[in-house]
């Protein structure tokens, strides 16, 4: 029966391999001959009872049970090599790791950040920025912040803001075509912009604002189409069109006047921003001091 200490050293021997999936490569960065890589892996596979690769001529690939055992071993490790950090780092030193949508990024946090890292000089905050959800398990996240609806049960999940929907262009573009209570709608040239975790249709939000707002509009007439909707909005700054803007993060420029409303009318979103992230990482330092201050940036 291996020591337990025995089978820590084979399991990292095997995180190290089928990262690489290569025992030269493993063999090289732990330093070994990649004979005793090879070794290792044979005894942790008798131990186990199951094969953990599939060894062709030149390479390696991953069995099922091997997939398994990685994804789990890989969690651990994180979890574990988070944990040190947290307990050698308790006053708030290391790297924060954050996923969050384009827009939200780019409109919202990045004019707020220079607060948190006057409160938390030695933080450090990695981004990974994507519209698409996030997963913990794969990816180096620690948390992200969702525009949706959807609830995830296995996660924990914070309310942050809700969202309302207004249409809005440059003041030249509305004064050379004049609000929707005058001229001619079919005029228009639409923005449209799809940027949720939930929902990949362009048209949405300006059908939910015509259910609201009682008008109908040829919204699907003259128009740009992109994924993006901080893009969107540059276009709409930019005079080329009428954008759907979700008020929290345009609200700014329409202070500034540099974008205005082109109606009066206002519909609450279905969809609100989440703060996302496994149950664990709630304990930890980092994740408390970028949430609590997150928090007190949207209340």
């Amino acid at each position: 029966m291996l020591e337990q200490q025995s089978i820590l050293a084979l399991l990292q021997t095997f995180e190290v391999t089928a990262r690489h999936l290569s025992f030269t490569l493993a063999a090289h960065e732990m330093n070994l001959t990649q004979g005793a890589v090879s070794h290792r892996i044979r005894r942790l596979e008798m131990h186990i009872g199951f094969r953990l690769f599939i060894r062709m001529t030149r390479k390696l690939a991953l069995t099922e049970e091997g997939k398994r055992l990685l994804a789990t071993l890989s969690h651990s490790l994180r979890a574990i090599n988070d944990e040190i950090e947290d307990i050698r780092d308790q006053d708030l030193r290391g790297t924060l790791h954050i996923g969050i949508a384009p827009t939200l990024a780019h409109l919202w946090l990045m004019p707020r950040l220079p607060r948190f890292q006057t409160q938390w000089p030695g933080l450090n905050l990695q981004f990974r920025v994507r519209a698409g959800v996030m997963d913990f398990n794969e990816e180096r996240v620690d948390l992200a912040i969702y525009y949706g609806a959807t609830r995830y049960p296995d996660l924990y999940q914070q309310r942050l803001m809700a969202e309302s929907l207004l249409p809005v262009c440059s003041p030249r573009y509305r004064q050379q075509y004049r609000p929707l209570s005058g001229g001619d709608p079919a005029a228009l040239v639409w923005i449209h912009a799809c940027e949720s975790t939930d929902v990949q249709d362009q048209f949405a939000e300006w059908r939910l604002w015509c259910q609201h707002s009682g008008q109908a509009l040829p919204f699907d007439g003259r128009y740009y189409a992109v994924n993006n909707h901080s893009l969107a909005i540059e276009m709409a700054l930019n005079g080329l069109g009428v954008v759907m803007g979700r008020k929290t993060l345009i609200q700014p420029l329409l202070d500034a006047g540099r974008l205005v409303a082109l109606s009066e009318n206002e519909a609450p979103s279905p969809f609100g921003y989440d703060l996302i992230c496994p149950q664990e990482n709630r304990s930890r330092p980092r994740f408390r001091a970028f949430s609590e201050w997150l928090a007190a940036e949207c209340a």
